[in-house]
């Protein structure tokens, strides 16, 4: 009798053991369809591999593998997500409104895995994967890495914006503006194979999407690293005299272009004089005034400050060797012919 009991409970101990293994199997909260740690970390390294700094530049968020978002976190005042779950939106919120992005291949997609901080990975499951990473300068690139041939050429991105805004392209850079102000931006589009060879790859913006085309084929070495890199400030640091300045012209402003204000910036040639500008130029010397205006000089600046700061946007880093950090000065008297001949910035350096 007791044998008979024993084996019956351990019949009825077998049937529950598969109960909670089905139930585990089916459901949708024990993760059961996350990327793989080995993905993580093999996508992690691709980026690694196509650029050190990258990774580098991560800011230090670990990740969460529970609740809505896998990362969420505020870098030089700006608000930026990345969800657990791709057909949630991931989301980049800057001083004039938020952004929300569709992921690619969301509805299809793994959950985010994380193998480092600032970073989470997404398998899409046809031979490429997502990995954002959310950068220290308030920006987040969001790279794609191809595995094969045999991946997609085409990610497409769906992008929500506030009401009254559009979606615009300047040059090879994409724009979300409201107000002539901009939102979110995303820099030039860009692809290295595993060798680091450039891959040819492009924007196409069709209503509220921008796709990113990555021509790859055979003659590439694979993993190739893609991104939309997406950034809400042109410039990082934006300060009152700051420290080791020379005074002698009055209050000094100081600005320092970010790493994503400085991609966009160096994705156009040297603006010299007579020449059309290009579309990084425009974008920095119109959008980032704008910005200056916002967060530092005030919206009635003397004219002045805005004819030193649009020098130093044309001219600054390649003719005047002023780099990515530009000081204006208060007391500079107003010189609304600072550009008229080809040699006067030569001359005055923007500091007439």
């Amino acid at each position: 009798m007791k044998l008979i009991r024993f084996a019956a409970s351990l019949s009825a101990l077998s049937m529950a053991i598969a109960g909670a293994s089905v139930a585990h199997a089916d459901s949708p909260d024990q993760g059961s369809d996350t990327a793989s740690s080995a993905t993580a970390q093999q996508a992690y390294q691709a980026v690694e591999r196509a650029d050190r700094k990258w990774t580098d530049a991560a800011a230090d968020v670990p990740a969460n593998a529970s609740g809505r978002d896998a990362i969420k976190t505020t870098q030089q005042g700006v608000g930026i997500s990345v969800p657990n779950d791709p057909s949630s939106k991931m989301t980049i919120e800057g001083r004039n409104g938020k952004v929300s992005v569709d992921l690619p291949f969301s509805g299809s997609a793994s959950k985010a895995a994380s193998s480092r901080a600032g970073t989470a990975t997404f398998d899409n499951k046809n031979g490429s994967s997502t990995t954002p990473i959310v950068r220290k300068d308030g920006s987040a690139q969001i790279n794609t890495v191809i595995n094969d041939a045999k991946a997609p050429k085409r990610y497409a991105y769906k992008i929500q914006v506030p009401e009254g805004a559009k979606i615009q392209r300047a040059g090879s850079s994409v724009l979300v503006t409201k107000d002539e102000k901009m939102v979110a931006g995303i820099a030039p589009a860009w692809a290295k194979d595993a060798k680091g060879k450039s891959v040819p790859t492009h924007y196409e913006v069709k209503g509220n999407t921008v796709t990113q085309v990555v021509d790859h084929g055979g003659q590439y070495a694979y993993p190739i690293v893609a991104d939309p890199w997406l950034g809400a400030n042109l410039f990082g640091t934006l300060e009152k005299d700051r420290p080791g300045t020379d005074r002698s012209h009055g209050t000094v402003f100081s600005g320092k272009l970010s790493a994503w204000g400085s991609s966009v910036y160096r994705s156009t040639l040297p603006y010299r004089w007579g020449q059309v500008p290009s579309s990084g130029t425009w974008i920095i010397a119109n959008l980032g005034w704008k910005e200056w205006k916002d967060r530092l000089v005030g919206q009635n600046p003397p004219q002045t400050l805005q004819q030193q700061y649009t020098c130093h946007a044309y001219y600054g880093y390649f003719v005047v060797g002023a780099g990515w950090h530009w000081d204006i000065e208060l007391l500079r008297r107003s010189n609304p012919d600072w550009n008229k001949y080809p040699w006067s910035v030569v001359e005055h350096k923007c500091n007439w």
